[in-house]
């Protein structure tokens, strides 16, 4: 049997090794998080570079730079110049109407955190139909012929059917975005995202206002397919 004394040092002993062990575990765990951190640091990458014009090395502004897969991108600015921090392998994604798309790898065994390049970019050729340029002498007779120009049936009823309000819907509706609009979008939700870092983003679900917005649209018929 143990008296009073000895099980008075036995707990004492008890709670020191637990804390002890408790310290040891916290510590490990502190660690591990610091080794993950670190990690990840040296995995970043921040990647400057300039678009140019194989042909003219004129500078290539507004071209949209995207990183392949995720919803990171940017664009280059009137001087051609871009810049934006991703991780090493990934891939950028270059594009911008009228030049040829182009992806280049960031390399994976990058010594430093920091990568510069310039790219090179074709541009694409479009082939557009046959047009007939007319003169006219002054904005007076040019003027006069678009109002009063007599055309045959056929051409006329093309014209009414090119311009209609159906066909101008439709070409809407079908016309991709740009590299703009799109990096446009992709950083209005990092923004979105970035207006809640650290929380909890709010659930639509469970808004009345959202609710009250979504019964204004069916009122609206904005969700009304068009026949």
């Amino acid at each position: 049997m143990m008296n009073k004394r000895d099980k008075t040092v036995f707990l004492l002993y008890m709670n020191r090794n637990t804390f002890t062990l408790f310290s040891i575990l916290f510590l490990c765990l502190c660690m591990g998080v610091y080794s993950f951190a670190q990690n990840n640091k040296d995995k970043l990458v921040q990647v400057t570079g300039v678009a140019k014009m194989s042909d003219t090395s004129d500078v290539i502004p507004y071209m949209g730079v995207f990183v392949k897969n995720k919803s990171t991108g940017t664009l280059t600015n009137e001087n051609g110049v871009f810049s934006l921090l991703c991780y090493k392998g990934d891939t950028l994604l270059f594009n911008r109407i009228g030049f040829r798309s182009k992806e280049v790898v960031i390399p994976a065994n990058l010594d430093q955190n920091y990568f510069s390049t310039i790219q090179y970019f074709f541009q694409d050729t479009f082939y557009l139909k046959e047009a007939i340029v007319r003169p006219y002498l002054n904005a007076a007779e040019f003027d006069y012929a678009m109002r009063y120009k007599q055309y045959d049936g056929d051409m006329y009823d093309a014209i009414k059917e090119n311009t209609s309000k159906e066909v101008v819907k439709m070409m809407m509706r079908n016309m991709p975005n740009s590299a703009g609009e799109n990096a446009a979008f992709m950083q209005g939700q990092q923004a979105n995202k970035a207006t809640y870092y650290g929380q909890q983003a709010p659930i639509g679900l469970f808004n009345p206002f959202k609710w009250a917005e979504f019964y204004k649209a069916i009122q609206r018929g904005d969700y009304r397919s068009d026949k």
